[in-house]
């Protein structure tokens, strides 16, 4: 194996049922891949199998790793399956309660039985102290430390190792914070502690205090499941200090034994240390899908499609995201679960709509499918591996949609039978239907659900879809991209290269982000721009220390403001970017104006003579992890391969039948594939015959190693300079 000094780059996407690696060579772009099935039990058990064949598929050491990036679902499926850790909260005396509260909102506005879920952390578990600290910061009541350490004993007792402290307007003033902090190491020092006041520093009690039991819950899992990554990447051979500040990589912290630098993809786009991770495991939450939307940002720019809609479906989940002008958009009011999560996030829809989704029928005898997943184990019925539920993928195979001759990444064959016999019995059967019409039902229910979330991210906020490419990826989105880019009403579709392992290759181009804020309460026809830069110093003076500590140098720092605006009374705000270094009274006349606008734009109204409050300095501080140079150079023959596709900086492909770009080469089978009401014979092209230039007409199957790419009857499909497929579907 070569490994010297080749310098070689990770990225690793674990999903529900595929866990993805992208490997890439820095200095000359070429990029190998791998996409295995996960395990749930310990999922870097997967991580480590990917890297290793990943590393084969070129002949490389595993050693020659020296970066890292991974996006994990551990914090999220600890939440959605409730299997965090249990988790105790100390909070001010009075405010028991606030988790059981919440907000005066209804998920659903016209649902009167709707359930909330249950508070993350159980009353029986939250614990009152007597302090209180008033809004302006000012220390009223100074905690008690015999009261706090009586609390801290009585949460040891109870076998409790989780701990939320999140006391009244810490905001303001987190010295109670810390001292109850202070307390609890010593009296109780296996203890890990979430701080409100340090996860989210934000005035409003409810999302304040209920970000901090995410955390508190996710942390324990999320911080074993780095411990025992880090301890196996240390033993891949690498056994340097680990440092990026070389002048080609940049500092991370230290993993184990030696190994390569480790950075977590965390909900905002960016990547943080896995010791950062570890401390502020809620940040995770999203970590996987963000590596998608990034993916996306990078095909607007070089695509020159900047509206661009991406939807990332996977074996349990199908995650969509708007981006507008080559720009994400970014929320602090997600939530995950039904619980607030109000950490500034990429903007990302999820719904329960992947390929093992499990197809039923309710009560009233309606079909329907998801949310619940057949996962990773069992999978779904034709992975023969014990599943016996009908799901999106054995339908797409009993359709014709998947070659049972053409194993899911190589490894994993596909079995008709199974698939046939669990839709007739669970489906086809109870609802008096054909096997292929039951099949096509299950596609059609499912599209229709991914069409109403376009929807949600488009529509709803006032946006025409039409205006917009469908980018579609993961595993099972390029099998049903045409469909629903017609169905959502959107004219194009467009399947990047290697669309099974997307997210993973926008994580490879990720950077150190860092996000802090402040709250303030600040009539904005009050405030001066000296005033403004003087609240963001200690943001910017904080950003930039925590960045240097990682090797970053000032030239490879990007400090970026932004401010929550609202009309004086409103519980919601909008956050608006704030021009960087000095300001001027026309900065703030132009950030005024800009409120109004962008508040039309997104409600649909604007009260100019209304006086419009400054709630929150938020800033995103970029650390630039190093470029690589030179363009990917893709493998041709398959996810593990050695050799390779060259498409050089031009975009020029070379095909590998030798086909140029005046006609289609020629279909490598001809199947019977199920459309609507007529199973048609359908060509079956491999992506790898495809050159840029080239095009088709549907029907048609454009199978690779990693996804199959669905062409309906009449659409039609040109390979880009990029080698993209571009679907046309009709719409106008």
């Amino acid at each position: 194996m070569r490994s010297g000094g080749i310098r070689l780059r990770a990225a690793v996407d674990t999903g529900g049922t595929f866990t993805d690696v992208c490997l890439l060579r820095e200095d000359t772009g070429e990029l190998w891949m791998a996409k295995i099935i996960s395990t749930p039990d310990d999922p870097a058990r997967a991580v480590m199998s990917g890297l290793a064949r990943a590393a084969a598929g070129g002949g490389l050491d595993p050693a020659g790793i020296r970066l890292l990036v991974h996006g994990t679902t551990v914090a999220t499926n600890a939440l959605l399956e409730g299997k965090g850790a249990p988790a105790a909260l100390i909070t001010t005396r009075g405010f028991a309660d606030v988790l059981r509260i919440g907000r005066q909102d209804r998920p659903d506005l016209y649902d009167f039985r709707v359930t909330r879920p249950a508070p993350l952390i159980p009353r029986r578990l939250t614990f009152e102290i007597n302090e209180r600290i008033l809004a302006g910061g000012k220390i009223y009541i100074t905690p008690d430390e015999a009261e706090v350490r009586a609390v801290v004993e009585e949460i040891r007792r109870r076998g409790v190792s989780s701990i939320a402290v999140s006391l009244l307007h810490s905001y303001a003033n987190p010295v109670h914070e810390k001292k109850v902090r202070e307390i609890i190491h010593a009296v109780y020092p296996q203890a890990v502690v979430t701080l409100s006041s340090e996860i989210l520093p934000v005035f409003r009690e409810y999302e304040r205090t209920a970000t901090a039991a995410v955390n508190a819950v996710v942390l324990p899992r999320v911080a074993a499941y780095l411990a025992r990554l880090e301890t196996a990447l240390g033993r891949t051979g690498n056994g340097g200090t680990q440092r990026t500040g070389d002048g080609c990589a940049r500092r991370a912290a230290a993993v184990g034994s030696g190994g390569p630098g480790l950075f977590i993809m965390h909900s905002g786009g960016g990547v943080i240390t896995a010791a950062q991770a570890q401390r502020e495991s809620a940040r995770t939450v999203l970590s996987g899908p963000a590596g998608g939307v990034l993916a996306g940002v990078q095909l607007a720019a070089k695509t020159g499609r900047p509206n661009l809609i991406t939807a990332d479906m996977g074996g349990t989940s199908m995650d969509i995201s708007l981006i507008r002008g080559g720009k994400p958009r970014y929320t602090t009011e997600g939530s995950i679960g039904g619980h607030p999560l109000s950490l500034p996030m990429l903007d990302i829809h999820t719904i329960g709509a992947g390929g093992g989704s499990i197809a039923w029928i309710d009560a009233g005898g309606a079909l329907r499918v998801g949310p619940a997943s057949a996962g990773a184990d069992p999978g779904p019925a034709c992975y023969g591996l014990g599943g016996e539920e009908p799901t999106v993928t054995d339908a797409n195979l009993v359709l014709g949609r998947l070659d049972p001759a053409h194993p899911l990444t190589g490894e994993r064959p596909l079995q008709l039978e199974p698939a046939r016999r669990s839709i007739a019995e669970k489906i086809a059967r109870p609802l008096g239907l054909m096997l292929e019409e039951a099949a096509a039902g299950i596609i059609a229910v499912v599209n229709a659900a991914m069409a109403r979330a376009v929807r949600v991210v488009s529509v709803q906020r006032g946006l025409d879809p039409r205006d917009f490419t469908l980018l579609a990826f993961g595993g099972a989105g390029p099998l049903h991209a045409a469909e629903l880019a017609r169905e959502a009403s959107i004219p194009h579709a467009l399947i990047p290269r290697h669309p099974g392992v997307a997210s993973a290759l926008g994580m490879l181009a990720a950077d150190v982000r860092l996000d802090y804020a402040r709250t303030v309460l600040l009539p904005l026809a009050e405030a001066t721009a000296d005033e403004l830069a003087r609240l963001y110093a200690p943001l910017e003076e904080a950003a930039r220390r925590e960045l240097a500590a990682e090797g970053f140098s000032p030239a490879e720092m990007l400090l970026e403001r932004a401010a929550g605006l609202r009309y004086a009374g409103q519980s919601y705000t909008l956050d608006l970017p704030v021009p960087a270094g000095a300001l001027t009274a026309a900065d703030l006349h132009l950030l005024t104006r800009s409120f109004h606008l962008e508040h039309r734009r997104e409600y649909g109204y604007r009260r100019e003579d209304a006086p419009v409050e400054i709630t929150l300095l938020r800033l995103a501080a970029t650390g630039r992890l190093p470029a690589f140079h030179g363009p990917f150079r893709a493998p041709a023959a398959g996810l593990n391969s050695a050799s390779r596709l060259s498409f050089g900086r031009h975009g020029k492909g070379r095909s590998a039948a030798g086909v140029g770009p005046d006609g289609p080469p020629p279909p490598a089978a001809t199947r019977p594939v199920f459309f609507q009401d007529a199973c048609l014979p359908t060509p079956v092209y491999e992506r790898t015959t495809l050159a840029p230039g080239q095009s088709l007409t549907g029907p048609a199957l454009i199978r690779q190693e990693d996804t199959t790419t669905l062409l309906w009857p009449q659409m039609r499909l040109t390979v880009d300079r990029l080698g993209n497929l571009i679907i046309e579907t009709g719409v106008r």
